[in-house]
């Protein structure tokens, strides 16, 4: 039995080593791409074409492996999102030899001539729709996407539209390798690129605009200072109170999607969605005055992926995704309506968190909470910070706060 070498050819023939020539020249079945197959000729060789069917080249390959020297050809590198990948789920590694080579990604930060060890990587190959969340992306600084016919340039400039991600220039690079028709265009203005065709295949790279305002999309943390969220009165849960209560939550998905009712400022809900970049939040307050200060702090701080609700919870609950969290921060004397309808909506084992300086509002948390079979702990918090006086320091106590938390239990 032979083992199959796997070739990446990076941007063209000129790339491949002697070695790799040699081993394309000696096999007896050549496999690949129809351009890349085209790339030699060999008419003596079985040449076999890979389409959408990866079943039967596996099968193909399998059989012919017995008695026949293969080799296998991948555009770029073979392990960087190509059919070297997929082969290592079929065949036993020890019957792989595989042969890197330049990556299209690469190649395509090299011929703008940019780093690219801060770039988030994405492939649209065969990929839904749905499955793409461009929220995310509003903290990153460069993105590289490989298209398909499908979820073109076109697609993605239309996607960043949607979610008002202007702040990005905008990059498609075509056939890249390829000296006669290669070809790359940078738009400042993202509704131009759908007045554009571009040739296949092609990436798209995002380059974040450079300005004199720190990007503090790349500075933030759990527990940020109170100073940095605009607030109204001393409405925002204080930085320490913030820290113990997102780790109540427990957001160990990216994709979760939180409700943060009550929100005052929005800091946990801000805080929240860099834990959650694929996710949804929902920050959902009453008073109008404090909306203002939501809207500010979530540009401030870049957030997509925080829609902001200004309603009396419940109202409007029939319009938001069923939540994997819940954090109540407010609801005065509405909070035992607000906790029915949370507890009704939240997914089975979902998380409630709630906080709460009432010793009533304590009580009504408790009893509503194992109405619905939770079972609730309570954590009470005390903070106090040190406050410069003329000759030392001294400590100032803020509120204490109850947090109290529940998993929703399965429906037996």
């Amino acid at each position: 039995m032979y083992p199959i070498d796997i070739i990446g050819i990076g941007q063209g023939i000129e790339d491949l080593t002697q070695k790799h020539l040699d081993l394309i020249r000696e096999c007896d079945v050549l496999i690949g791409g129809k351009r890349q197959i085209e790339m030699f000729d060999y008419p003596e060789k079985q040449k076999i074409c890979i389409k959408d069917h990866i079943n039967s080249i596996v099968d193909a390959i399998t059989e012919k492996m017995k008695s026949l020297k293969i080799v296998v050809l991948a555009s770029g590198d073979p392990l960087f999102y190509g059919i070297g990948s997929t082969l290592t789920q079929h065949f036993d590694k020890k019957y792989l030899n595989i042969h890197s080579n330049i990556s299209s990604v690469s190649a395509a930060f090299a011929a703008i001539k940019e780093p690219w060890h801060d770039a988030k990587i994405i492939s649209l190959h065969g990929k839904k729709q749905e499955s793409i969340s461009f929220s995310s992306l509003a903290g990153e600084n460069k993105v590289a996407f490989l298209t398909d016919p499908q979820m073109n340039p076109q697609y993605i400039a239309l996607c960043l539209i949607k979610q008002g991600l202007y702040d990005f220039k905008f990059c498609v690079l075509e056939r890249l390798g390829d000296k006669d028709k290669e070809k790359i265009t940078w738009f400042e203005n993202l509704s131009l690129v759908s007045e554009q065709s571009f040739s296949q295949p092609n990436i798209v790279i995002l380059q974040k605009w450079v300005s004199g305002k720190t990007n503090l999309s790349h500075e933030t943390h759990i527990g940020m200072e109170d100073s940095l969220f605009k607030h109204s009165k001393g409405l925002i849960t204080k930085s320490e109170i913030r820290s113990i209560a997102l780790s109540k939550l427990k957001l160990i998905k990216k994709d979760h999607v939180l409700w943060d009712i009550g929100s005052g400022s929005g800091s946990i809900g801000i805080e929240a969605s860099f834990l959650i970049p694929w996710g949804q939040v929902y920050t959902i307050e009453k008073h109008p005055a404090r909306i203002s200060d939501i809207i500010h702090n979530i540009k401030n701080f870049n957030c997509s992926n925080v829609k902001v609700l200004n309603e009396a919870f419940p109202a409007g609950i029939e319009e938001l995704k069923s939540p994997d969290r819940i954090f109540i921060g407010g609801g005065g004397k509405n909070l035992g309506q607000i906790i029915e309808a949370s507890c009704n909506r939240l997914v089975t084992f979902g998380i409630i968190v709630i906080n709460t300086v009432l010793l009533q509002n304590l009580e009504i948390a408790l009893t509503l909470l194992k109405k619905h079979n939770f079972e609730p702990n309570v954590v009470q918090i005390q903070v106090s910070r040190s406050k410069r006086m003329p000759f030392g320091d001294r400590f100032e106590a803020l509120n204490q706060v109850w947090i109290i938390s529940g998993s929703k239990p399965e429906v037996r």
